[in-house]
């Protein structure tokens, strides 16, 4: 009974770790990869999914193609001629890479890999693996394998399982770790199809003697990368280089610990070779104690190589003493890069032979501190130009027919003690021309003579008085960068004028030089040629440029734009279909003033590069967030809102200034009639004169009509008896022309207005305007007391029209004789007050 119990538990147990594993593998994810021996197929990742055991099978339309297997980071211990049993037949001969790193693998047992017939590529990098962790033909079969990668294992005690890998014939390509005491014995000797080792740092330090690559002696390996810094002592053999019969080109960093020298003295068996290049950059200790010199004694063996490429850079130079011209070196030298060095002293002889004697050299990177010494050497004198420059002689610096590239940055160029001298560079087949953080005399260069130009930078200068046309004849030139040159274009006919000619210019960097305004004819030659501009870090508030064709990117990153006007939408409609302009760091204002601006970017959103990280000013909210559709239709009703809100405001506003006016016309109609009469008067010509000593008339009358017989009759006939000339409306108004009109020339006319008051005079509507007109007239034009009522039917004061209440003070009252009274009495008042100034 027990052992039958013992019997299910193990098939359970078996079942559960089978569907595990099953589990596991469907897990599998397939992709499209490229492995190292550049077969082209699909990667099968099965890496870091716990896996004991190899995947079965894969999907049916992966099987006829090449496989790359990456079982990865899995709990694989032991890899055995068993381990791909399980796996599909069929599909063996596709798998062509194998990548098994970090497993923890304890033994890789005899033909572990010899089912996999066709496998390229075996990578067992991090998988805890010691020298004799492989077995005896653990690589056999793999007649195919030209890619090992092995490196980051427990080789260090014993040395590398140099047997099991030199049975692998067909390797091009080895990856290995460096330790203290690693070496390349003689079984290495049989790979002699290897062309490549790659060779990584592990943590202890190492010595390289001449018997450490010795094992690689039969290998074609061309090029070799020695990046030991830190770890490599500096008592590096002569010879080390002596097991590279073949060898090309070599790149050697021995800092940390070593400096410059013994990098190159560690080239003696390179001597009286042709290399295509030896690269010995930043070879300097942490904490230096000297300066390096080059001198024939350290470069013994360099100058001695015929060296197409050489690089020095960042190595602590501060002094060449010796000239390589004449040097096997010399001769051959085509690229020489001696940057970053902060060089004080060189012979300006030998410096001047840089520029202008090697007979290959094309590319030169140097950096120097005094380079006016150098400067002054190579002016020519026999050959000023002083025609069209204000007879103002200037000097050409002929360089090498051979150089191609020149890079001086950070090369500090003092200004020539000549100050009415100015000077040109002249270079036949110059491409290339890179003075940034130099001092550049922009204020000093003529037209550069250097018709091949493609290349010029002048960032980080000061060139703000630029006063030539200095590309004037770089008309091959494509890229242009003035980054943080003090450019100023405002005003300035030469910078406007400054890329005339210029059609085959590509890129153009004229970024961080406070630049406000950029004329629209600026690149006007470029309309089929520019396909970058940097505007970057500039004060720029509308979109600079226009019908640019060819434009693919627009950089106004950090300006002041804060919407797109009209004419900036003109401008950006104009330019290549497919450009991107890119517009991060704007003050860019989301409000609903800007709502047209904002609708067409949203609109035009593809036409934007960087909306991710562009910030509306206000939200602080990405623009490409404030344009998904459901905000920005959030955003349109608020801003419906606010219109409609601006309405309603302007219409009530409207409306009550409407009312107010009216109220004010009806209250000061008669005011308002003066004034217009008045203008009236002056457009016809008539002149009316204040203060006027004589009159055409005595008085007057204004009446109600319903008085015309006591007005017209009575009243009218006694004045005129008297010897008055007196005015009546109804005698001296002609028909067809206004009755305000009338009644104020009459009033002008006359020297005394009598107002006839009646109950009549107050029923009717004319009394009101009548009095107003009359009471406007008398003040405006300084005659107060020009005015006589006659007050009829026995009316108080009170009843009297406000406005005669108002100045009674100033109105001469006369009451019409009741009946039975003295009316000559009355005739003699009227008669005085008529006479009264």
């Amino acid at each position: 009974m027990m052992v039958h119990l013992a019997i299910i538990k193990c098939l359970v147990i078996f079942h559960v770790l089978n569907n595990t594993e099953t589990t596991n593998t469907e897990m599998c994810s397939f992709r499209p990869h490229t492995d190292d021996c550049e077969n082209r197929g699909w990667l099968w990742d099965c890496s870091f999914l716990s896996l004991q055991t190899v995947p079965r099978n894969i999907p049916e339309k992966y099987r006829n193609t090449s496989l790359a297997l990456d079982l990865s980071g899995n709990k694989f211990t032991t890899f055995s001629s068993e381990t791909f049993s399980r796996v599909n037949i069929k599909l063996l001969p596709n798998i062509k890479a194998l990548y098994l790193q970090y497993n923890n693998i304890r033994i890789i047992r005899k033909f572990a890999f010899g089912s996999l017939e066709n496998l390229c590529v075996l990578t067992l990098y991090k998988c805890n693996l010691g020298k004799f962790s492989l077995a005896n033909q653990s690589f056999a079969n793999l007649t195919k394998l030209k890619v090992l990668h092995i490196h980051y294992n427990a080789f260090e005690h014993l040395g590398y399982p140099d047997i099991e890998i030199s049975r692998i014939l067909t390797l091009k390509s080895l990856t290995l770790g460096v330790f203290k005491g690693f070496l390349f014995s003689d079984h290495f000797r049989k790979l002699t199809q290897l062309e490549k080792v790659i060779l990584f740092k592990e943590k202890s330090k190492f010595h390289l003697k001449k018997s450490t690559f010795v094992g690689l002696s039969n290998s074609p390996i061309y090029y070799l990368k020695l990046y030991f810094r830190n770890l490599v002592y500096c008592d590096v053999s002569e010879e080390i280089f002596c097991s590279f019969p073949v060898l090309k080109g070599v790149f050697i960093d021995f800092g940390g610990m070593c400096d410059l020298n013994v990098a190159l003295l560690s080239l003696k068996c390179l001597q009286n070779r042709t290399m295509d290049y030896i690269n010995a950059d930043e070879n300097k200790p942490r904490h230096p104690e000297r300066e390096i010199f080059l001198n024939k004694q350290n470069c013994k063996y360099l100058f001695n190589t015929c060296t197409k490429n050489v690089t020095l850079s960042k190595n602590r130079i501060s002094r060449i003493s010796d000239n390589p011209l004449k040097t096997r070196m010399g001769q051959c030298m085509e690229y020489f890069d001696i940057s970053m060095n902060r060089i004080a002293f060189i012979k300006p002889d030998i410096m001047v032979d840089f520029l202008t004697a090697y007979p290959r050299l094309r590319v030169l990177f140097f950096m120097f501190i005094d380079f006016c010494t150098i400067v002054r050497k190579m002016i020519n004198y026999s050959d000023p130009i002083r025609i069209h420059f204000k007879n103002r002689p200037i000097f050409t610096i002929n360089l090498s027919k051979h150089l191609t590239v020149l890079q001086a940055s950070k090369t500090d160029i003092p200004p020539l003690s000549f100050p009415s001298v100015d000077f040109t560079l002249s270079g036949e087949r110059l491409k290339e021309l890179h003075v940034p953080y130099t001092n550049f005399l922009c204020k000093r260069v003529a037209p550069i003579q250097t018709p091949s130009l493609e290349v010029l930078d002048i960032s980080n200068n000061e060139c703000s008085k630029i006063k030539y046309p200095i590309l004037q004849f770089a008309t091959k030139l494509e890229t242009f960068l003035a980054s943080n040159a003090d450019l100023d274009f405002t005003n300035n006919l030469i910078m406007e004028k400054i890329f005339i000619g210029l059609k085959r210019l590509k890129i153009a960097d004229l970024s961080k030089n406070y630049i406000s305004y950029l004329p629209p004819t600026t690149f006007v030659d470029q309309r089929l040629s520019l396909s970058t501009l940097y505007l970057d870090h500039n004060e720029l508030s509308t979109i600079p440029v226009s019908h640019l064709q060819k434009l693919d990117h627009l950089y106004l990153r950090f300006n002041k734009l804060t919407f797109l006007t009209k004419y900036d939408i003109d401008n950006l409609l104009t330019l290549n279909k497919n450009f991107k302009i890119h517009i991060e760091g704007n003050p860019i204002n989301c409000e609903c003033a800007h709502i047209s601006s904002l609708k067409w970017m949203k609109e035009n959103q593809i036409r934007f590069g960087d909306l991710k990280i562009t910030l509306c000013n206000s939200k602080s909210v990405p623009l490409a967030e404030f344009f998904q559709e459901k905000v920005f239709i959030e955003f349109e009703k608020k801003c419906q809102a606010n219109i409609w809100l601006i309405c309603s405001l302007i219409m009530l506003v409207l409306l009550l200034t409407t009312i107010l006016a009216a109220a004010f016309v009806k209250k000061y109609r008669v005011h308002v009639d003066y004034v217009i009469l008045r203008l009236r008067s002056r457009w016809k010509g008539v002149v009316h004169v204040v203060n006027a000593k004589t009159f055409q008339f005595d008085a007057f009358v204004s009446y109600a009509e319903e008085d015309y017989q006591l007005a017209c009759t009575t009243l009218y006939g006694e004045l005129v008896d008297l010897g008055f000339l007196i005015s009546l409306p109804d005698i001296d108004f002609i028909p067809g022309i206004s009755k305000a009109e009338q009644l104020l020339q009459c009033i002008d006319d006359s020297r005394k207005v009598i107002i006839l008051v009646t109950e009549n005079f107050l029923k009717s509507g004319w009394d009101t305007y009548a009095i107003q007109m009359v009471v406007t007239h008398a003040f405006h034009n300084h005659r107060e007391k020009s005015i006589i009522v006659i007050i009829k039917d026995d009316i108080p004061v009170e009843r009297m029209p406000k406005d005669l209440r108002y100045i009674w003070w100033s109105i001469t009252s006369i009451r019409w004789p009741e009946i039975g009274e003295n009316v000559m009495t009355f005739l003699q008042e009227l008669s005085t007050a008529l006479h009264s100034n």
